[in-house]
């Protein structure tokens, strides 16, 4: 049996919730857990969704979105989940469960020649693009589908790809940096030209630099909105002028 892997700790970013949205009309379980060392450069983190509602009961999901790739199992299907600029929404019904994996920004490039940006808005079957085809994980208790996931991707090889690991962390400096609110700004970090930014960001991430730094920007501002408590009331005014110029300068980035 594989060991379980370690829980992440750090909070999710992005989960649409607070008032407005409702309950739902059931249990939703929500776990993620730690990559095993072998897939830390490439994997955030593997998560996995199980819910159970009443006959007829649904409840909408929503979630927005991160510069990354995801894995998704459930039941029989496994696909690829490019990077999208639209928030993923999603109506639950009945009883299920979904496993899959959180890449890091670039980290599909390791695995696949596929520039990121082919992908982007797109579910690729996972047998088609990584030839990945993992074991049922319908019988397995959450711990070890989780498990058996991360085993079935560890054992893929990796291929070696600065330009995939240069955009990764220039991508991780945005989600970190606020100081970081424009392409030149991160330009001057990578020490690169603003064209040679955006083409190595939508060749490895499949996203141009712009919109990264803004969501990145945006997901904060929606945090100390939900949770102004945790933020001064100058920032909290900073964060509130920020949506404001999104809502109108770039209104389909609001949910």
């Amino acid at each position: 049996m594989t060991a379980p892997l370690k829980p992440q700790l750090r909070p999710a970013r992005g989960i649409v919730a607070g008032p407005g949205r409702g309950q739902p009309p059931g249990p939703i379980h929500h776990q993620r857990v730690l990559p095993p060392p072998a897939l830390a450069p490439i994997v955030e983190h593997l998560w996995l969704v199980r819910w159970e509602f009443p006959p007829g009961a649904t409840f909408e999901a929503i979630t927005l979105p991160h510069p990354v790739a995801h894995w998704t199992v459930e039941g029989d299907e496994s696909v690829v989940r490019g990077v999208s600029q639209r928030p993923f929404a999603r109506t639950l019904s009945g009883a299920g469960r979904v496993v899959a994996v959180k890449f890091r920004p670039a980290g599909l490039r390791w695995l696949t020649e596929l520039p990121a940006k082919h992908s982007r808005e797109r579910l690729l079957p996972a047998a088609e693009l990584l030839g990945l085809r993992p074991a049922p994980l319908s019988g397995l208790p959450d711990d070890e589908a989780l498990a058996a996931l991360a085993t079935t991707l560890a054992a893929l090889p990796q291929r070696d790809v600065p330009d995939a690991q240069l955009a990764r962390d220039l991508a991780e400096r945005c989600a970190t940096d606020r100081s970081i609110t424009t392409v030149e700004a991160l330009a001057a970090v990578a020490g690169a030209g603003v064209r040679a930014l955006q083409r190595l960001f939508e060749r490895e991430i499949g996203l141009p630099p712009k919109w990264v730094i803004q969501r990145y920007r945006l997901h904060e501002a929606v945090e100390g909105l939900v949770d102004p408590s945790r933020r001064d009331l100058a920032e909290l005014a900073a964060r509130r002028i920020f949506l404001l110029s999104l809502i109108c300068h770039d209104p389909d980035q609001i949910v």
